[in-house]
C-alpha cells in the first residue's frame, strides 16, 4: 500500500487528476485505500459480504463526491468519514420481521403496491441495467456479475473459480457498478425508495 500512496505527490494533485478524468489516478486511489476501507467495514460489520458491499459503495460515493473534497484534511480521513457513515447506515437499516409460516397472521399477507409511476420507473431502470450488463460489460465482467449477484458467491470464491486475484475481482465489480450507475440515470433514487 505504501508504494501506491507514493505514486502521487499530494492529495490535491491526485484529486485534481481524477477530476480531470484520469481513471489511472482513481485506480491508484482505489488500490491504495481499498484494503483499509474493507478491513474497517469488516471489523464493524463482521460479515465479509456486507463489508465488500460497503467498500464498493464507499468508492462509488468517493467517485461521485470527489469534487466536494476541499483538502481540509487528508484524503484518507475524508474517505474514512464516508466509510464510517456508510457503515452506520447499514446499522440503521430496518431489520426484516420474520414470522413462522404456521402463524395465523401469516395467512393474511398484506401487499403494498408501489405507485404506478414508481413501478414504471423501476421497470425502465431494470431494463436499462440488463442492457448495460448484456452490451457494455465484458464477458468476464458478466461472469463476475452472475457469480456475485445471482449466485451470491464471495469475492474469494469467484477469484478462485475464475483464476483471478481478489483485487482483480473487486476492481471489476467496482467498474461494473460505475458503468451501471452512469448508464442508468435515476437508479440510485429508485434503489433508495
Amino acid at each position: 500500500m505504501a508504494d501506491c500512496e507514493q505514486a502521487w505527490e499530494s492529495d490535491a494533485e491526485l484529486v485534481e487528476a481524477i477530476l480531470a478524468g484520469s481513471s489511472d489516478h482513481f485506480n491508484l486511489l482505489y488500490e491504495a485505500y481499498f484494503s483499509r476501507v474493507y478491513r474497517f467495514a469488516l471489523k464493524r460489520l463482521r460479515d465479509p459480504g456486507e463489508a465488500e458491499d460497503v467498500t464498493q459503495e464507499v468508492f462509488l460515493t468517493v467517485f461521485r463526491a470527489l469534487s466536494s473534497y476541499r483538502g481540509d484534511s487528508k484524503l484518507l480521513v475524508w474517505i474514512f468519514g464516508i466509510t464510517r457513515n456508510t457503515v452506520n447506515r447499514r446499522f440503521r437499516k430496518a431489520r426484516p420481521y420474520l414470522e413462522s409460516i404456521d402463524a395465523v397472521s401469516a395467512s393474511r399477507l398484506a401487499m403494498e403496491s408501489a405507485p404506478v409511476d414508481r413501478s414504471v420507473d423501476a421497470r425502465r431502470a431494470l431494463e436499462r441495467c440488463v442492457t448495460v450488463i448484456e452490451e457494455d460489460l465484458t464477458p468476464l465482467q458478466r461472469r463476475i456479475f452472475h457469480l456475485k449477484h445471482l449466485r451470491q458467491q464471495s469475492i474469494r470464491s469467484i477469484a478462485g473459480a475464475l483464476g483471478k486475484s481478489e483485487d482483480a475481482i473487486k476492481a471489476n465489480l467496482y467498474r461494473m457498478r460505475i458503468s451501471i450507475f452512469e448508464s442508468t440515470p435515476g437508479l440510485e433514487a429508485i434503489l433508495r425508495a
